[in-house]
């Protein structure tokens, strides 16, 4: 008996398109449905009664050499292509919603629709609403990294200068922002997996009021810094709250996490009318980070090391979001941080940092710059306005065993300055457009 030909997932798309190439002369747009488990079909407009006679025959025929071609990866020929009008209300939904255009063959669009368990957001458009307050999202491919600190002492000299800053813990596998900012007497009765939960049922006004409450840290600030932590005083049964966050349903309708999330910024923001908000969000690459770094219109500041791993899992990101509908949008939002830079022979560090987060902007994210392309998203290594020239922050002994409401003078200003002035200034003029001052 013939072995089976092995087809690995990481060949299962290509194969596919080289396939979908034959049906120019059967419809005109080919939409690829890949499942939850990888398994691709087709996806053609209309119903089968569409297709009939020589098309009948054409798509049969190419069922059967798709079916042949992708092994594991596809359906019999039976099965292998699907109708639009056949489809059922979630996948009609997600069709109009999330098929990318991957190729144009022959003047015929060819789309892709990813039923991912998982991620989707981060190929997906930002969400169009206007907010009037910037927003600065906090990521790190990698944890450890010093970004919470970083955050903190930020929001702290925004408060010096007058700012109202609205914070949201949105690490809810691991918070810590907030118990570093709130005491136990200052926490609010509820906090953000609280929301998702009675969101989920229809009643999140229930503890909406009681879920925002102000740090100590910027009292006798002019400005000051509130935040929505990740669970209140009143938070119970935290584990199995945290299992429920992230459904795609709010009371009987159905909604995306990401959405949901943006409704609950949204709802603060009206509220308290920020200067600022800024969004602590989750390391890796997981649905929290997608949507406060790619849909929620936050300039982003990501947070790295300069580490094989830490340039690895940031290309597989950048690789990704290369498929990204609205890219040119997207990467004028990033802007690379190099943190917890060490003590010792911190001027070969940088360069080194910065080679290595150029080359990985300029393989992914960066245009070709022609002579006739003066506006080309391009830029030279030590183009000090680049999104990979870095903002740096350096490793600093003071702030290893960080807890400024636990200690009368709160935030040492010379500490802050030395690790972290350089960063806090541009991290400024990134998110308002001007100097600090």
């Amino acid at each position: 008996m013939m072995k089976r030909r092995n087809v690995l997932f990481e060949d299962a798309l290509e194969l596919a398109l080289e396939k979908a190439k034959l049906a120019a002369n059967i419809s005109k747009e080919i939409t690829l449905v890949r499942d939850f488990r990888g398994r691709i079909r087709l996806l053609l407009p209309g119903n089968k009664e569409d297709y009939k006679e020589d098309k009948e025959k054409q798509l049969f025929a190419l069922c059967k050499e798709l079916s042949k071609a992708l092994a594991n990866y596809g359906f019999p020929p039976e099965r292998m292509a699907l109708f639009s009008d056949d489809l059922v209300q979630d996948i009609s939904s997600a069709l109009s919603r999330d098929r990318l255009l991957i190729r144009q063959e022959q003047n015929i669009p060819i789309f892709l629709l990813d039923r991912q368990i998982i991620g989707h957001d981060w190929l997906r458009e930002s969400f169009t609403g206007e907010i009037s307050n910037p927003r600065v999202a906090f990521f790190g491919i990698k944890g450890g990294v010093g970004r919470s600190t970083a955050l903190i002492i930020w929001a702290w000299r925004l408060a010096k200068q007058g700012k109202k800053v609205l914070i949201f813990d949105l690490d809810l596998e691991s918070p810590g922002v907030s118990s570093t900012i709130l005491p136990k007497s200052s926490m609010p009765d509820f906090g953000i997996v609280d929301w998702f939960v009675e969101d989920g049922v229809g009643q999140a006004e229930n503890v909406e009021d009681e879920m925002a409450a102000a740090s100590p840290l910027a009292q006798g600030l002019p400005g000051e810094i509130r935040i929505v932590p990740a669970y209140g005083s009143k938070t119970n049964e935290y584990l199995p709250k945290l299992a429920r966050c992230y459904s795609d349903s709010a009371g009987e309708t159905s909604e995306s996490w990401g959405a949901r999330l943006e409704r609950l910024v949204v709802g603060f923001e009206e509220r308290l009318k920020p200067d600022i908000v800024i969004l602590d969000s989750r390391a890796g690459i997981h649905d929290i980070a997608a949507s406060a770094v790619t849909r929620m219109e936050a300039l982003s500041l990501l947070f790295a090391v300069d580490s094989p791993q830490t340039w690895k899992a940031y290309e597989f990101l950048f690789h990704h979001w290369k498929q990204h509908p609205n890219l040119p949008k997207l990467r004028e939002r990033l802007q690379i941080v190099a943190s917890m830079i060490p003590e010792t022979g911190r001027e070969e560090y940088v360069n080194r940092f910065r080679t290595n987060a150029w080359d990985l902007f300029r393989n992914h994210l960066y245009e070709e710059a022609e002579p006739n392309m003066p506006d080309a998203f391009s830029f030279d290594i030590d183009d000090e306005d680049a999104p990979h020239y870095p903002l740096l922050v350096f490793w600093h002994r003071a702030l290893q065993e960080f807890n400024p409401i636990g200690i009368r003078e709160g935030i040492n200003e010379k500490t802050a300055n030395e690790a972290l002035e350089e960063f806090v200034n541009r991290a400024f003029l990134f998110a308002f457009g001007e100097e600090y001052k």
